[in-house]
């Protein structure tokens, strides 16, 4: 078999065929891997006896020696000196010195919570950090503290033997001299049979938190202590850590989940609790540079793992979360934060390329937890329960939560009706302009109560925050006896109002009345106009003789050309501006009832091209100068101005601090109310209604209180991301549609629902799922084509990004350096800031220094086709 690759197979073929040949009927023979691509042999005979050391190579290791690199070939006798055999299916070797030097694995990168159905449980959690002093024994004690008040069954196992300190922290009275980890293991060397619960202490008898201690300190610990050799663990075909878990897992306790609180530094039990037995590890440290290599190594080496849990089929692998400890108070946290999140960035990169895309990649800033110092936490004896460690470390508790199978299945009748249900769900993708049923969508959050408020005069928000939404409730669902003056309307709108004009008939103003009081005169004249045509007849006003406007040519307007021509001639008199203002004040003066003079559509009404954009600067500005000066004249009449924030920010005009305090910006900064863009479309379904009744959720949306939105969302698309980065599925959609400013858009999270209930669909076909409507593993995908629909938008309202988009495209990973753009465009670094204001870039967390760094956000970066950095 010279020059063939060989496998524990053909070797132990190899070996019983040199063995027979021999005369050795019936040899034990034992192979397997030892970690570095090479194998160890145990052979097991009584005429070995009869054979020196050199003689038994040469006869069983005949064509194999080449691979085996530890032979033991004994006789029966001779064993009880060399002990138990090795595990043969031992798999890869939890040994520090092995998992280093091992490269990242090329199978898929598959962790436990990507998986859509449950694991079983105990789920095991490894707290770890290579130097003492970050907070890791505190931080697993408060995280099982606020896990056991949420009904779940714990077990904390100390397996810091070295410098026990768990129990105390958790509370617990002193062990026995023969209680704890480290008399239980080496008794489970012996082949002892043991009872665990005799080991285990309770921590308070009104939770199911249960603490394995260390063991009593004593003269005789460090004498016990010396016994255990994790090494030979996996070299017997009974491993005593896999007995211990086995132990606390078939036991009366029946924990949910078991947290390890292992040793600090290359401690050689750390090894098998990271890299074999754990589903996930909470790895604790401080970004300083002294732990920046050791830190990247241990990193490296978990996501080259493989967990117990692992199979052919699926080879899983222990999933990483960082809490960064202690941050010191002050300005300085926040540096020293970002610095943690850029070296994880780098971390995880290399193992992207491994992920399947439905699993979605990992985000440093999501599976990073920062806690900041606190001397009370430092200097207490025992962690208590209370509202300051459920908000410190109630992140903690959730990522552990997520290994936990979810408390929400649909019900045997709602499954049996997912497939009516998912065909009745129907999420309008268009814009505000074309969604037939906005209206009946329209979340009433109380900033769009603020928008709607007539002492608002302008309302302002970033593309999709709902503008549009505003202009339609104030046009169709108005008062009685109260008649909307359309202004300036969105394209879609302008065929209902004759007297609308376009970017054609707007060039025209700006070209034939040029200059900046062009559009102070333009706009009470055109608004004056909308107001006489919009209005009843009762509460019109004549147009001042000076304009000379018969009632004939006022009945003549049809179309918008002739309403240019009315404006053109308007505008043509002296003093026009002056004029319009006073036939405005006329007509609010016959008013009988309060009218809103609305405005939208600004931003796209003047055209795409750079001399639209200026032309539009200076239209918009006049348009404040004429609200400012007018709206105190006017009692029946008030303005309402939708304009998009960043054209907003940059008008330079007198006596603009008067809108101070009477603005409202449209931000999604609640998730609820948010979420309700879309479940209000949901519950146009009756079958999903009904299934939401089941839950105890309400009719109608606009009464839910915050835990049936919960619900409502929960019954949709699930509780917990299987494959993201946060325990809840409301997390991970809400942080991967934020731009760059951190705002939200309703049409986006639309259009994600859409993609996913197609997707479902077709998933459904090939497997079932009956946790939710929609299983969670849907929106990872979907969320490449909200990315495209959201960029191109974005292109289309800022064509100036173009060359921003290109240069960013090319560039293939992000964060991206400020000189990477240039190199590609020169030309697109001068729309930077542009890019950031709208959204397109953010400032990327790792910023120190002053140096400045971008970051796609996920909602463009996916249509960008941007990897993130350190990603193959």
């Amino acid at each position: 078999m010279t020059g063939e690759t060989m496998t524990s197979r053909s070797i132990r073929q190899q070996i019983e065929s040199n063995a027979q040949s021999a005369g050795f009927i019936d040899a034990q023979i034992f192979v397997a891997e030892d970690g570095f691509g090479a194998y160890l042999v145990r052979v097991v005979h009584e005429l070995l006896d009869e054979l020196s050391d050199s003689e038994r190579r040469r006869v069983l290791l005949k064509e194999v020696a080449a691979s085996v690199s530890n032979a033991e070939l004994i006789t029966p006798s001779e064993e009880e000196w060399y002990g138990p055999p090795f595990a043969e299916d031992g798999g890869q070797m939890p040994l520090w010195h092995e998992v280093l030097g091992r490269p990242i694995s090329d199978d898929e990168l598959t962790f436990a919570t990507d998986l859509d159905q449950d694991i079983e449980l105990p789920a095991i959690v490894t707290f770890y950090s290579l130097r003492g002093g970050v907070g890791r024994t505190t931080a697993l004690a408060a995280a099982a503290r606020i896990l056991s008040e949420r009904g779940r069954r714990l077990l904390c196992i100390d397996m810091d033997l070295e410098a026990p300190g768990l129990a105390n922290v958790l509370g617990c009275p002193e062990p026995r001299d023969d209680q704890g980890v480290l008399p239980l293991l080496l008794s489970l060397e012996r082949g002892d049979e043991v009872d665990i619960r005799d080991h285990v202490l309770r921590v308070s008898e009104g939770e199911e938190l249960y603490c394995l201690p260390a063991g009593k300190l004593s003269s005789d610990y460090a004498d016990r202590l010396r016994l255990l050799d994790p090494e030979i663990w996996y070299r017997e075909a009974g491993n005593p850590l896999h007995k211990l878990l086995e132990l606390a897992k078939e036991s009366a306790l029946q924990p949910d989940l078991i947290l390890l609180d292992s040793r600090t530094g290359i401690s050689p039990v750390a090894a098998p609790l990271l890299f074999d037995v754990s589903d996930l590890a909470v790895i604790c440290f401080y970004p300083h540079p002294q732990a920046e290599l050791g830190t990247e190594l241990l990193v490296r080496a978990l996501m080259s793992a493989k967990s117990r849990r692992a199979t052919s089929e699926t080879p899983l692998t222990p999933e990483p979360r960082f809490i960064v400890s202690p941050l010191p108070p002050g300005p300085s946290a926040e540096s020293i934060l970002t610095r943690a999140i850029t070296w994880i960035d780098q971390w995880i990169g290399d193992a992207q390329s491994s992920r399947r895309q439905e699993y979605d990649a990992l985000r440093a800033d999501e599976i990073t937890h920062a806690v900041s110092y606190s001397p009370d936490t430092a200097f207490r004896d025992k962690m208590s329960n209370g509202v300051a460690t459920r908000e410190v470390y109630g992140a903690v508790a959730d990522w552990l939560e997520q290994l936990l199978p979810q408390t929400y299945a649909l019900s045997a009748s709602s499954r049996n009706r997912k497939h009516d249900v998912l065909e009745q769900l129907d999420f309008s993708t268009g814009t505000a302009e074309q969604q037939a049923s906005l209206l009946d969508d329209f979340v009433h959050t109380r900033v769009a109560q603020q928008a709607l408020d007539a002492r608002s005069p302008l309302v302002i928000g970033r593309k999709g925050t709902g503008k549009t939404a505003i202009f339609r409730w104030l046009l169709e669902r108005h008062q009685e006896n109260e008649n909307p003056v359309v202004v300036f309307s969105p394209h879609a709108f302008r065929s209902s109002y004759k007297w609308t004009l376009g970017s054609d008939a707007l060039e025209i103003v700006e070209s034939e009345f040029s200059g900046e009081s062009a559009w102070t005169t333009f706009w009470p004249c055109y608004t004056a106009l909308a107001a006489y045509f919009a209005l009843p007849a009762e509460e019109r006003a004549d147009p001042p003789a000076r304009f000379e406007l018969s009632a004939e040519i006022l009945d003549s307007v049809y179309d918008e050309l002739s309403t240019l021509d009315v404006i053109r001639h308007m505008m043509s008199c002296p003093m026009a501006g002056l004029l319009g203002a006073r036939w405005l004040r006329d007509i609010d003066s016959r008013a009988k009832n309060r009218h809103m003079l609305l405005f939208d559509g600004l931003d796209t009404g003047f055209g795409n091209k750079a001399e639209s954009r200026k032309t539009r600067a200076r239209a918009v500005t006049g348009l404040m100068t004429f609200l400012t000066e007018s709206e105190a004249h006017l009692s029946s009449l008030s303005f309402k101005v939708m304009l998009r924030v960043d054209i907003w920010q940059q008008l330079r005009f007198e006596n603009k601090s008067h809108l101070y305090g009477r603005s409202v910006q449209l931000m999604w900064r609640d998730q609820n109310d948010y979420f309700k863009t879309v479940l209000k479309q949901a519950i146009r379904s009756e079958i999903f209604r009904e299934m939401l009744a089941e839950t105890r959720v309400g009719p109608s949306a606009d009464e839910w209180r915050d835990d049936e939105v919960r619900r409502a969302w929960n019954v949709l698309v699930g509780e917990r991301m299987k494959g993201g980065k946060t325990t809840f599925t409301r997390n991970w959609v809400w942080n991967r549609l934020a731009d760059g400013q951190g705002d939200h858009g309703p049409r986006s999270l639309s259009q994600l629902f859409h993609e996913a209930v197609q997707w479902e669909k077709r998933e459904e076909v090939r497997s079932s799922y009956d946790r939710s409507i929609m299983r969670p593993r849907a929106l990872v995908p979907s969320l490449d084509k909200v990315s495209v629909e959201a960029l191109g938008a974005l292109q289309e309202e800022f064509p100036e990004l173009d060359g921003v988009v290109e240069a960013l495209r090319s560039l293939r990973r992000t964060p991206i350096e400020p000189d990477e753009i240039e190199a590609v465009d020169p030309n697109a670094a001068e729309r930077v800031d542009l890019a950031l204001e709208v959204g397109l870039l953010e400032i990327y967390e790792g910023t120190q220094d002053d140096v400045r760094r971008y970051r796609v956000p996920d909602l463009y970066r996916l249509a960008l086709g941007l990897t993130r950095r350190g990603q193959a």
